[in-house]
């Protein structure tokens, strides 16, 4: 419990600062529609989870299994390149982007900029803290990640204040970013060869980086029908996704435990749900509270909002067992299995999300996804796994 809490602490910083920052912003240069770009920009938070999915954490398991040396460095070199083009593809179509969930470009067009430079920053930052988090170095990692976070609250917020300029205000923050960015890579990245084996990190990451990709998918078209319902749905929306996405953030912790634990052969199954199940309940209680408090404060029909919070709660009450069979079924038992499992869910929760004309249709492929998952991993969780003692054991030879 105290390691997840101590992931989890770093994530929640993490998590948390960048919508302060979104709201101080707003509360700032007096227009409380500029907290609406978190939600603009919220499915590129899923291209940040492919590229941490597959260039670190893949990487770092392939290490610890495979003993690869060059594995973790050499996937970030090529992270960074491949994150650099990728990011920079709304960024040139950045009118274009903003103007197909039915916004106003002019008015948005810094802060989306703004938020989309910021997820990419962070996706560097990731890279090396997945990498402590794999050496056991939590304290460090969440070092880094408050002081990259305060930063970001504090520049940002500061020069808002002097100047009153959105532009001066983000550019100041993206570039003290950037150079703490360099700072740390300089600090914690040590000689490698460069090669092209990156790719085996795939075996390792592949139900995550797919789920990753269609979570893009999702919400970029899902939050465009949502949208176009008018704008008391979209500050709905946007009070839930902030109440909700640092605690998602946070609940992150369970599968980082999971990943290193039974990459090292060392996880205590029946203690390790437990913990996760009680961390969830904090969470929720945690996403309760400050649903409730932002609608209050933003003047959101609180029934509205609820109604959204639902699905999400209904959701994490899932999310441990989902998360904790995922992770053993891609490691111990089958990547193609895993992977399988999570594009047949996905497929169901894409199609719903954009074939349901509603505000709620991202909500109901959600919960639809995660109940099919659930079926699906608790056959092979019983087939093919079996509990000795406190720990959970394939039955079989691995496949891959």
């Amino acid at each position: 419990m105290k390691r997840l809490f101590r992931i989890g602490s770093g994530l929640f910083i993490y998590s948390l600062v960048p919508i302060l920052s979104w709201l101080a912003l707003s509360y700032i240069l007096g227009n409380s529609d500029i907290a609406n770009t978190f939600s603009i920009v919220y499915c590129m938070q899923f291209v940040w989870a492919v590229f941490v999915s597959f260039f670190a954490i893949g990487a770092n398991i392939r290490k610890e299994k495979t003993k690869a040396p060059n594995a973790v460095e050499g996937s970030m070199f090529w992270g960074i390149i491949f994150a650099t083009i990728v990011f920079a593809i709304p960024l040139i179509f950045v009118n274009g982007y903003i103007s197909f969930f039915g916004q106003n470009a002019e008015f948005y067009k810094v802060y989306v900029i703004y938020g989309i430079l910021l997820l990419f920053l962070q996706t560097l930052l990731s890279f090396v803290v997945q990498k402590l988090y794999f050496e056991d170095r939590e304290k460090t990692a969440n070092l880094h990640l408050i002081i990259f976070n305060v930063i970001n609250f504090a520049v940002l917020s500061i020069v808002a204040l002097i100047f009153k300029n959105a532009v001066v205000s983000t550019v100041s923050t993206l570039v003290v970013l950037a150079a703490y960015v360099v700072v740390i890579y300089c600090c914690y990245v040590k000689k490698f060869k460069i090669d092209l084996k990156f790719y085996k990190n795939m075996k390792y990451q592949s139900a995550g980086i797919v789920n990753a990709v269609f979570m893009f998918i999702i919400y970029l078209v899902g939050y465009k029908i949502a949208f176009s319902a008018g704008a008391e749905y979209l500050m709905a929306i946007n009070i839930v996704a902030m109440s909700t996405d640092t605690e998602w953030d946070v609940l992150g912790a369970i599968e980082t435990v999971a990943n290193v634990d039974i990459s090292k052969g060392r996880y205590n199954y029946k203690k390790e749900v437990k913990n996760a199940y009680i961390f969830t309940f904090i969470m929720i209680a945690i996403a309760a509270g400050c649903c409730i408090l932002l609608a209050h404060l933003n003047h959101v029909a609180i029934t509205l909002a609820l109604a959204f919070l639902a699905f999400q709660v209904a959701d994490m009450l899932l999310d441990p067992l989902l998360t904790i069979w995922t992770t053993y079924c891609q490691i111990d038992y089958s990547a193609t299995v895993a992977t399988a499992s999570s594009i047949t869910a996905k497929v169901l929760r894409t199609l719903l999300s954009v074939l349901i004309i509603s505000p709620f249709c991202t909500d109901i492929g959600q919960v639809a996804e995660s109940v099919l998952l659930i079926v699906i991993l608790l056959i092979v969780r019983f087939k093919k796994f079996k509990r000795v003692g406190n720990e959970l054991h394939a039955v079989q030879t691995k496949k891959h």
